[in-house]
């Protein structure tokens, strides 16, 4: 079992509720510093890292946009008075236009890496009026596919796209976002296709991934037949499953799942945004602010 320094962890959890947090010194003498206009046209009023705190308060927070405006108006005030804040209407319109001052989700080298998927709803009923009366309205998701590092749990790679895509196919994207060379993927059932296992074999990457119930011996002497017949010496494909991602660290796997359990336990499991660049750009907001907090 992980030992921990509960005296340390307690402290960074309650570090998490000040709002320095997000708004430190130095983000505030960078905002005092006035930039040179060049170019035509009329200078920026309201330089993009403050557009992107407001944006990571307002998720933080899970402020609508009008109360996001009366609280870091009182918020700035309290800090430094020279900071003008913007409407809510304008924070809303300049959103994509942090894209360049988007924070880097990580700068670690992972030799191990895990994926998975999870749904982010955008628009429909609660789930327990859908539960007790049943679903009478469209409901609408889009997929959050992320990247950990197996050892820190820290976000390495994340991509947005619709609901009815494929995770084995944003497999790719996500493992080339991870910097260096890593050496193994852990991935359930839905990633167990013929390219992209093909794939890992090209980049020399080992791929601890779960095969089906139904799954059988291909005879081609690959990964995905060794895990095969390991699975089948432990009782077979459906029993020996779960000895088998004991003995091979495959069981890690769990850990994502963990993951996406914070992003919606802090964040909620709906996005506020309405238009899909605006919801990637909101994931991605997330993963970098689940990144800052200690992991439990």
């Amino acid at each position: 079992m992980r030992k921990r320094n509960w005296h340390k962890y307690n402290r960074e959890l309650v570090q998490r509720g000040s709002i320095n947090f997000l708004i430190d010194d130095n983000f505030l003498n960078s905002l005092s510093k006035k930039k040179k206009h060049c170019g035509p046209g009329r200078p920026t009023t309201y330089p993009l890292a403050l557009i992107k705190v407001l944006l990571l308060l307002k998720i933080y927070y899970r402020l609508p946009y009008r109360g996001l405006e009366g609280f870091s108006k009182w918020v700035f005030s309290k800090l430094d008075d020279s900071v003008n804040i913007p409407t809510y209407s304008l924070i809303c319109k300049r959103m994509l236009s942090i894209k360049e001052e988007l924070p880097k989700l990580s700068r670690r080298r992972p030799q191990v890496i895990i994926l998975d998927a999870s749904g982010m709803k955008v628009m429909g009923e609660g789930e327990w009026k859908v539960k007790i009366h049943g679903k009478s309205k469209r409901r609408q998701w889009i997929k959050l596919h992320i990247a950990i590092d197996e050892r820190t749990q820290e976000i390495v790679g994340q991509v947005s796209s619709e609901a009815y895509a494929s995770d084995s196919k944003l497999a790719k994207p996500l493992i080339n976002q991870v910097k260096g060379s890593v050496k193994k993927v852990l991935a359930d059932g839905a990633y167990d296709t013929r390219n992209l296992r093909d794939f890992l074999h090209e980049k020399g990457i080992e791929g601890l991934i779960s095969l089906p119930k139904n799954a059988c011996y291909r005879g081609v002497n690959d990964m995905r037949d060794k895990h095969f017949l390991e699975m089948l010496a432990l009782g077979g494909v459906e029993k020996g499953r779960s000895l088998w991602g004991k003995l091979s660290g495959y069981s890690r796997r769990a850990l994502v799942e963990t993951t996406f359990s914070r992003i919606k336990r802090l964040f909620g499991d709906r996005l506020f945004s309405k238009s899909f660049p605006k919801q990637a750009l909101e994931n991605h907001l997330r993963c970098a602010l689940i990144n800052l907090m200690p992991r439990g």
